[in-house]
């Protein structure tokens, strides 16, 4: 059972840089540079971190991430900031979830708290390249820094967390996990 679990957590970490396609690759840094942190009351020991800049083909923006988990969960957390002339325009959790390849099946998507200016959503995700259990999972997502004259935003903060010990993500994990996200940015 350990390694069915153990397989589904390697294939989420490598899907990882296909939640919004990025035109190039990411370098792994230290997580203690980003302008993101995942607070230790997340209870998830194993992190890494990247960061990356991207340009051509569309708009700039630099990004950076955090990938944490333990041995039956794992969590997902996204900035991009946006470039010089460039801005992100709004999309909803679910639009974010989507563009990614990291879901074959997303379904029971429902509304969870927030809180800190984040929409949350709970779901049921069935990871591309696994088997057809589902997994309990919620995603968030939360721009900020509004770009004059315009519908545009310079942050974009996002991502999710999923886990194969329940059958659904209770509102007071989701609380804590949310809570845990930290930014120093704004």
């Amino acid at each position: 059972m350990r390694s069915f679990f153990f397989d589904r957590m390697t294939t989420a970490v490598l899907a990882l840089a296909l939640v919004v396609p990025f035109s190039a690759a990411r370098a792994e840094t230290d997580c203690e540079s980003l302008d993101i942190a995942l607070d230790s009351a997340a209870g998830l020991s194993k992190r890494s971190c990247d960061t990356g800049s991207f340009t051509g083909g569309g708009p700039s923006h630099t990004a950076e991430g955090i990938v944490a988990s333990d041995g039956m969960s794992f969590f997902v957390i996204r900035h991009a900031v946006a470039g010089v002339r460039t801005y992100f325009t709004r999309l909803d959790t679910r639009a974010l979830i989507d563009q990614g390849e990291t879901f074959a099946k997303v379904e029971d998507w429902t509304a969870a708290p927030g809180g800190n200016g984040f929409a949350v959503a709970r779901f049921k995700g069935r990871m591309t390249g696994t088997s057809d259990l589902p997994l309990a999972c919620f995603g968030f997502s939360r721009f900020s820094g509004h770009v004059a004259s315009t519908t545009g935003f310079r942050h974009l903060l996002y991502g999710f967390y999923c886990t194969a010990l329940d059958d659904q993500v209770s509102d007071a994990d989701v609380r804590r996990l949310i809570d845990a996200i930290k930014f120093s940015f704004e």
